[in-house]
């Protein structure tokens, strides 16, 4: 990606970012765009269940040890403002014979920096979620290595499949509910965020399915692994235009949080509790 398409894409990020959070009332789960079903892999990756009033969604959290999970500041900042209840927060266990458990959350926090302002930098845009002990299906451990232009990743959530704009030019999507995953790779890493972009959806026949993949508008904390440690999560993301061989296209810019920033390290090692791998 050149300087000016760099620049651009900065701009478009910050004018769609912090989507993931979608609106007041509707936190949304995480969307992996282009993405293959997953559903049977990536085991401490969970859905997650919010409703406390007038809040209410899903979001993508990753279980890093027995009982806590990494997720999306944002999802739980209103509920924390409202004095919610953590369980007002559950996630959403599918086990071996089918049937779906949902399992109360004890308590939760959030980075003590994060600003919740779509306007403002989201690089402590980080929550962790306590259940009960031994309630991960799965853990999986943190990446230490900072993150690098080029990287491959996969990126892994449930939610929309196709995320485009209809001949009116209004966004739609479709697909949600079923855990997905694909890979791309990093393209910008700037102030603790990491940036790319990927296809909006699976009827681009130009790029094969599971590749390319992004997450955007209505992302919640779903995570970015590399090398099988996770080392960032969703924070924001929409659909914007591009130059792309002499005319615009239409891409999902994806922004992540940079779990390796310091800060992050900080809240991360205060916050949990259960001994998580590092």
């Amino acid at each position: 990606m050149n300087k000016y398409m760099l620049q651009l894409f900065a701009l478009a990020l910050a004018a769609a970012s912090y989507g993931c959070g979608g609106h007041k009332d509707a936190v949304s789960a995480v969307r992996v765009t282009n993405g293959l079903n997953a559903n049977g892999a990536f085991p401490a990756v969970v859905a997650l269940r919010l409703e406390a009033g007038r809040v209410s969604g899903t979001c993508t959290g990753t279980f890093v040890n027995d009982s806590q999970v990494v997720t999306a500041a944002h999802c739980v900042y209103d509920l924390a403002e409202a004095g919610s209840p953590a369980s007002a927060i559950k996630f959403v266990h599918e086990q071996s014979d089918g049937t779906v458990e949902e399992i109360d959350a004890m308590r939760f926090a959030h980075h003590p920096d994060f600003v919740n302002n779509p306007a403002v930098l989201n690089n402590h845009d980080i929550a962790v979620i306590t259940f009960p002990a031994g309630s991960a299906p799965a853990v999986v451990s943190f990446q230490v290595k900072r993150p690098t232009v080029g990287q491959k990743f996969t990126i892994v959530g449930f939610g929309l499949n196709d995320y485009d704009r209809d001949r009116y030019g209004n966004q739609v999507g479709s697909g949600g509910g079923i855990k997905r995953m694909g890979t791309n790779e990093i393209e910008r890493i700037s102030n603790g965020m990491i940036e790319f972009t990927g296809v909006p959806t699976a009827r681009d026949r130009s790029v094969p399915q599971g590749q390319r993949v992004a997450s955007g508008s209505g992302d919640s904390g779903g995570p970015m692994f590399i090398d099988d440690k996770l080392v960032a999560t969703t924070s924001g993301g929409g659909l914007v235009s591009l130059p792309v061989n002499g005319h615009f296209k239409t891409v999902k810019a994806s922004s992540y949080v940079d779990l390796t920033l310091p800060t992050n390290i900080e809240f991360l090692k205060q916050s949990l509790t259960a001994a998580s791998g590092w």
